[in-house]
């Protein structure tokens, strides 16, 4: 029986992204998670703020920021 190949698109196709920011706020410094669809984006933002919620986290649709724990 063959296994499926893995696949992982580059993380610039992915529709949203879950960014994590330098302390001044200046640039990105990681992306954490990409994902295609706002359920699962929002799932992975949700777990990030939660793991990393001393650091500034950003869910994005482009440019426009969907939430970030940063605003609170």
């Amino acid at each position: 029986m063959s296994r499926p190949a893995l696949f992982s698109p580059p993380i610039d196709e992915f529709t949203f992204l879950v960014e994590m920011w330098t302390a001044d706020d200046a640039r990105v410094e990681r992306v954490l998670a990409g994902a295609q669809h706002i359920r699962m984006a929002r799932a992975a933002y949700d777990a990030a703020a939660d793991i990393y919620g001393d650091r500034r986290i950003r869910l994005r649709h482009g440019a426009r920021v969907i939430t970030s724990n940063c605003d609170e």
